[in-house]
């Protein structure tokens, strides 16, 4: 016997043809299978829905145990103890007087000290402190006049087919020192440090650093920064640093370089007051 589908409910055929026909139990029959019908639906559509509830629930809890994965990769490091690719030699200028102490002089290039990188104060595990190099130049100035050092500071490049980039800065030193200090109490002075553009392997380079001639200099780097010239200033018996970097500039493999330091010290300077300026000299290979 054929039937008709609605939407809700399931009729025999002839249900609609002649209902009066029927008897009240075989209504009541019916009536009773479209009730069951409708409930099946009703626990299919719930089912449904407590799967995606429990499918959801499987991916939020199982995610902290992908998370929980550990792969681990062993490395060993070792540490060599070795010669700086860029040493730096006290100059010519910084021994005039002959005595081979650089304590003392118009001059002082302090190369051969140390000063302390304070790892038991900066709250790190480590409980012991190191001694690192030191570059520190303390100079004179004479009231009046400009003055020449052009042998201060010689840059070797002690690698074996290595060129390396340097990069000079004027900066505060890691025991907190400033960048610059002094013992002027009046007037105005220029400082410049150049670093020349020749080998002084040879000998020292002999052109004379003039900052009047900055835009021609041959042995000295004279460009525009970075390869400029460091520069401080003391205004009013005050120093301070108007640029403090020159480089990168390159030093060829077996090769120095020379840094000169020059001096305008005005008419108004106090004799015999010094100025000092700390010197972080940076490489990197080319």
């Amino acid at each position: 016997m054929g039937g008709f589908l609605t939407k809700n409910k399931v009729y025999p055929l002839f249900y609609f043809f002649n209902k009066s026909l029927l008897s009240s139990k075989l209504i009541l029959l019916i009536n009773m299978l479209n009730k069951y019908m409708q409930k099946q639906k009703q626990k299919s559509i719930a089912k449904k829905r407590g799967l995606y509830i429990a499918l959801a629930l499987a991916l939020f809890i199982g995610a902290p145990v992908l998370g929980a994965i550990l792969v681990q990769n062993f490395t060993q490091w070792d540490v060599v103890v070795d010669t700086p690719p860029i040493a730096k030699l006290q100059g010519a200028d910084a021994n005039y007087d002959g005595d081979n102490d650089d304590s003392t002089g118009y001059l002082q290039v302090n190369l051969g000290n140390t000063i302390s990188n304070n790892d038991n104060t900066l709250g790190t595990p480590g409980t012991t402190a190191t001694n690192l190099s030191h570059e520190e130049i303390t100079f004179t100035c004479f009231a009046g006049d400009r003055t020449y050092y052009t042998d201060v500071i010689q840059l070797d490049n002690t690698t074996a087919g290595e060129d390396w980039d340097v990069t000079l800065t004027v900066e505060a030193d890691l025991a907190g020192n400033a960048a610059v200090a002094d013992t002027f109490t009046a007037g105005d002075a220029d400082i410049w440090l150049f670093t020349s553009d020749q080998d002084s392997t040879g000998g020292a380079i002999t052109e004379i650093p003039n900052p009047g001639n900055y835009g021609s200099l041959t042995e000295w780097y004279n460009a525009a920064a970075p390869n400029g010239a460091i520069q401080l200033e003391v205004v009013a018996g005050t120093m301070s640093v108007a640029q403090a970097t020159t480089g990168p500039f390159t030093v060829p493999s077996g090769q120095q370089r020379q840094l000169g330091l020059v001096v305008d010290c005005g008419a108004n300077m106090v004799d015999t007051e010094t100025g000092t300026f700390r010197l972080t000299v940076a490489s990197s290979p080319h």
